[in-house]
């Protein structure tokens, strides 16, 4: 049945993951003359208009369309439970694949350009990432749950 709550939290997993692509900068930081930004296509550290460094880090877009397109997958196991479980764990791990690398590109890359003082801000995309790891967490409770129910029905016939 693709109208149980888990089907809608797995399609709002895909949608912030697309969010993530189409909302660059998931981080920037600005100072005097210097401009970091993170995408998730590359990390280039800008000075005035000339990029003193841009790295590309496609993998981040990789792992957000895998992700996506996992989600979506699993919405249409639904006949078969344990299958979706799989796939839910299995994005839960590109998710966190996803962050972790974020968050390591900004810790410790993108700071160290210049004033590593100062932190910078965490754009809409870092958030949509977090959150998508959040609805897929909820929807494979969900899906446990209702595993559960349908096995303790099987028990008492």
């Amino acid at each position: 049945m693709l109208q149980r709550p888990q089907s809608v939290l797995l399609l709002l997993t895909a949608i912030c993951m697309v969010l993530y692509l189409a909302t660059p900068p998931v981080w920037h930081k600005v100072g005097t003359g210097e401009e970091a930004i993170l995408t998730p296509y590359y990390m280039a550290h800008m000075k005035g208009t000339l990029a003193a460094v841009n790295r590309p880090v496609f993998y981040l877009a990789i792992l957000a369309v895998l992700s996506a397109g996992v989600s979506v997958f699993t919405i249409f196991q639904y006949k078969n439970r344990v299958r979706q479980m799989m796939f839910v764990a299995l994005n839960s791990l590109i998710g966190a694949a996803l962050l972790g690398t974020t968050v390591y590109h900004i810790q410790f890359e993108a700071t160290r350009f210049f004033n590593p003082d100062q932190q910078g801000e965490f754009g809409i995309g870092f958030w949509a990432a977090f959150a998508a790891l959040v609805f897929n967490w909820i929807s494979n409770r969900l899906i446990r749950r209702d595993e559960r129910k349908v096995r303790d029905a099987d028990r008492m016939r």
